[in-house]
């Protein structure tokens, strides 16, 4: 950066008067200066100041100087309201040149194309965010003063955006060429964590305070400054580069930085008007994203980081417990009542969702995972004791409640700077606007339901060479737990109220553990379901042993193995009991999912789960403790244990960027041995992940290049049996011996097939029968790869068949003829109109893109044209 003597020559040529043009100009919109530029005669603008006196202006020295002119502001003025109220009118009139820049030649080559002027751009908003992120910031006193300082932030940082590039993956690709990226990293974190601290005071008196009260207005554009410098570091975050080297900043991790940041926004109070109530949620919901893009980082292990002092240890674990308080607020409803009166709602993020996700990580950290396991069991134990059909309709339904909406809000620099200035009356101000994605329903109850999974098989699996004393901690737990609810359960005689409450847990378990399977392999991982019986094996002895559940089961008819005790279990089940669902649910995930082992290592490493498990408990005779309901489920463990329970493992790509890499594969087969080629295929395939998608994530070069040579070695070993891979990830055939065996291949990661597995939201085959024009009758199967056609006959893309029967999105697709198809490569621009489009889709590809997460959308099934799965 520049220094003020530096500064002075360059200052003492400017031939115009810069604070003239900055008090006058900055009080016009983008449109009115461009019309004021646009009849200025030899570029230059003439203006009538406020005291009547005329003024001058050349737009090219306008758009070269006033970036070194607030420099030097910077460097001179002192701190006051003036000095705030100047240089927001600077920045904000620097927002207006920009924008006019693609419609003005002279202002596009000084702004956009000078690499001089460019470097002042970069020095003035690092050296602003820099005053901004001072932490003496004593001279604020005043509301208003908050106010500007928090626009005067918002607006600096996406005046970036501006002059650099609105794409977000270009822009932190310039800043980490910048030298003093890692100043700007922690200077930008400190400055935003101060206007959440200045936020936190305001809403915490919102209510107690009459005069605060009364002028809601500051209060709703401080919550909307404060998300938008939030959000801004959010999408720099969402960029691998960035987040990597921001892992590794010493401020920010090593010290604490963004986990104090992180601990203040989870401490922000909901409040009951519905537009703070949802932009607190919001806050709550982008920081723990920033923290879950920091959690996938693999050359530093950003908990390891966080854990590594111990002071950072403290703060790592207040901040988790503010998470895990916001969880148990959010089971108990106790938020859903807020704003429930308002006749206007608004998005409030995937905060319930985001929390989830973190909680899983932590328990499969070594770091916390005694620390979830003593401070996250008791609200598991509350979850498992919900009455049975509040739990099925909650946890073990596709029709869960109504799914979160996330939301990027659209910033305004101008508007809203011109607000705080007093150049814009609120009426002209527009209210603030959000894209909004809406995660399917279905969809988030699935994910919502895993990750609780997750949860239960992380605090379960146990690894004796990190965690010795971790020895039935989670199992020990959870039962005191309940010894707290139910207090005579274990250790005297219950009464028939807690023996009925201790067979609901069993029960709600055990229809868990039924649903779970249904969400292999999408949502869940084989092992996951398979600790998730463990824990509910090792849970059933002690209670049924000493609580005498049977005699309760015996008295009143309503036990886990009752008659009608399956006729509850949602969309699956029916008529059935427990037990026996039980068992065909396990055959079932027997006979199609006979090894786990398509995925990734997680990042701790564990020990062979099955083997412990064999050796621990299930083959010791304990006829005591066993009866009629464990029969099946102790059967189905010894059946699978040695083929199912593997390390525990994650896929590293989701179906489409499966489809993405196979269809690269097909014109550059030999991409494994080319260096630059894995790296730039891993880079766009990371483009391609959804944030509300579980399975898949980003990519390394290394994983790509493991996955490919894995993907070489099984069609190798496939072609020396003389057989065919099969379809839809199905890695067993029959041996020589006659027998059925699981192909040696499979224990690579993720088979390059396994995007035409069928979708587990609806396993079941699937077939539609139309007429195409020339009176063929063509059959589409779910998971059949077609060849998209327009009205020609002309090929527009490619996809698979999602839903090809039934009804979707309000179309009944037998009647009319269609098919939902999910279309992976297209030859027309994405933003083409759909010829069937519906709210679920929008009105283009590019819509459903961005409500979906992928092109999921209808077609006519005349003008499908089948095609052979590629390889």
């Amino acid at each position: 950066m520049r220094s003020a003597k530096e500064d002075v020559p360059l200052r003492q040529k400017q031939p115009i008067d810069l604070v003239s043009a900055v008090k006058e100009l900055h009080m016009l919109s983008s449109q009115e200066l461009g019309k004021l530029i646009r009849d200025a005669d030899n570029d230059t603008i003439q203006w009538t100041t406020s005291n009547g006196s005329s003024n001058q202006v050349d737009v090219e020295n306008l758009a070269r100087f006033l970036a070194l002119h607030l420099i030097a502001k910077l460097l001179s003025s002192k701190r006051d309201e003036e000095f705030f109220r100047y240089l927001l009118g600077g920045i904000r009139l620097l927002h207006g040149l920009c924008d006019l820049a693609p419609r003005n030649s002279k202002i596009e080559q000084v702004l956009l194309d000078d690499v001089k002027v460019s470097e002042q751009m970069f020095d003035l908003i690092f050296y602003m965010i820099i005053v901004l992120g001072d932490s003496k910031q004593k001279f604020i006193t005043s509301s208003h003063l908050v106010l500007l300082h928090s626009a005067l932030l918002a607006c600096s940082l996406y005046l970036l955006t501006a002059f650099v590039s609105s794409q977000w993956h270009e822009l932190a690709l310039v800043l980490l060429a910048h030298p003093k990226v890692d100043t700007f990293m922690a200077v930008a974190f400190a400055a935003v964590h101060i206007d959440i601290q200045f936020l936190q005071a305001r809403l915490l008196a919102q209510y107690t305070d009459a005069g605060i009260q009364s002028n809601l207005a500051e209060v709703n554009r401080l919550c909307q400054h404060c998300e938008a410098s939030l959000q801004f570091l959010q999408s720099l975050c969402q960029q691998r580069f960035f987040r990597e080297r921001l892992v590794k900043n010493k401020e920010l991790c090593g010290e604490g930085g963004i986990l104090l940041l992180a601990h203040d926004i989870m401490k922000l109070p909901f409040c009951e008007e519905s537009y703070l109530m949802a932009v607190v949620s919001r806050l709550k919901s982008k920081v723990l994203s920033i923290l879950l893009h920091l959690c996938e980082v693999e050359s530093v292990s950003f908990l390891d980081v966080a854990a590594s002092t111990t002071g950072g240890l403290n703060l790592a674990k207040s901040t988790i417990f503010q998470v895990l308080e916001l969880l148990k607020t959010m089971f108990r409803g106790d938020l859903n009542g807020l704003a429930a009166f308002s006749d206007k709602t608004y998005p409030r993020g995937l905060l319930q969702l985001n929390a989830m996700r973190l909680t899983e990580i932590l328990s499969d950290d070594s770091n916390f995972r005694s620390y979830i396991t003593l401070n996250f069991t008791e609200v598991l134990t509350m979850i498992f004791l919900l009455p049975h059909a509040e739990f099925l309709s909650s946890w073990c339904s596709s029709e869960s409640p109504p799914s979160e909406e996330d939301a990027t809000l659209d910033y305004d620099s101008l508007a809203a700077a011109g607000w705080v200035l007093g150049v814009l009356p609120s009426s002209d101000v527009p209210e603030s606007t959000f894209n909004a994605c809406r995660v399917p329903r279905t969809s988030y109850a699935y994910q919502r339901t895993s990750l609780l999974v997750k949860v239960v098989a992380n605090l379960t699996c146990f690894i004796p060479d990190l965690c010795k004393e971790e020895k039935d901690l989670f199992l020990n737990t959870f039962l005191q737990c309940l010894q707290k609810l139910l207090p005579n359960l274990l250790y005297g005689a219950p009464n028939d109220a807690e023996a009925e409450r201790a067979a609901i847990v069993i029960q709600n378990l055990r229809s868990l553990l039924i649903h779970a399977g249904s969400l292999v392999p999408g949502f869940l991982n084989e092992d996951d379901v398979q600790l998730l019986r463990l824990f509910i094996e090792q849970l059933e002895r002690p209670i049924n042993r000493e609580s005498n559940i049977d005699r309760v089961k015996e008295g009143n008819g309503r036990g886990p193995d009752s008659p009608d005790a399956g006729s509850r279990g949602g969309n699956h089940n029916k008529g059935m009991s427990v037990d026996s669902a039980l068992e065909e649910g396990n055959q079932l995930n027997l006979n199609g999912n006979e090894d786990p082992s398509n995925s990734l290592p997680r990042q701790d490493q564990r020990t062979d789960v099955a083997q412990n498990f064999a050796t621990r408990g299930v083959h010791e005779s304990d006829e005591n403790a066993q009866n009629v309901e464990t029969n099946g489920l102790e059967s189905s463990i010894m059946q699978s244990e040695e083929k199912q329970l593997r390390k525990r493992k994650r896929n590293i790509m989701n179906y489409m960027q499966i489809t993405m890499i196979e269809q690269a594969l097909q014109n550059e087969p030999d991409m494994q041995r080319k260096a630059a080629s894995i790296q730039l295929w891993a880079d766009k395939l990371s483009l391609h992940f959804p944030i509300f998608i579980l399975q898949g994530s980003e990519i390394s070069s290394s994983q790509l290049k493991n996955w490919l040579n894995n993907r070489k070695a099984k069609l190798a070993r496939a072609a020396a049996k003389d057989i065919r891979v099969p379809s839809g990830g199905d890695t067993t055939f029959t041996d020589k011996q006659g027998g059925s065996g699981t192909d040696p291949v499979s224990d690579s990661p993720e088979s390059p097939d396994e995007f035409f597995a069928p979708s587990p939201s609806a396993p079941q085959l699937q077939i539609c029968s139309n007429r195409n024009p020339e009176g063929v009758s063509v059959r589409y199967e779910q998971g059949q790869y077609v060849v998209l056609t327009d009205g020609q006959g002309e090929e527009i893309g490619k996809g698979y068949v999602h839903q090809a029967s039934g009804n979707w999105s309000g179309s009944n697709l037998d009647e009319s003829g269609l098919c939902v198809l999910d279309v992976t490569y297209l030859k027309v621009d994405k933003w083409a109109n759909l010829p069937h489009p519906c709210d679920a889709t929008g009105n283009s590809f590019g819509h459903a893109e961005q409500i979906l997460g992928l092109k999921r959308v209808l077609w006519d099934s005349s003008k499908l044209v089948l095609q052979q799965k590629p390889r």
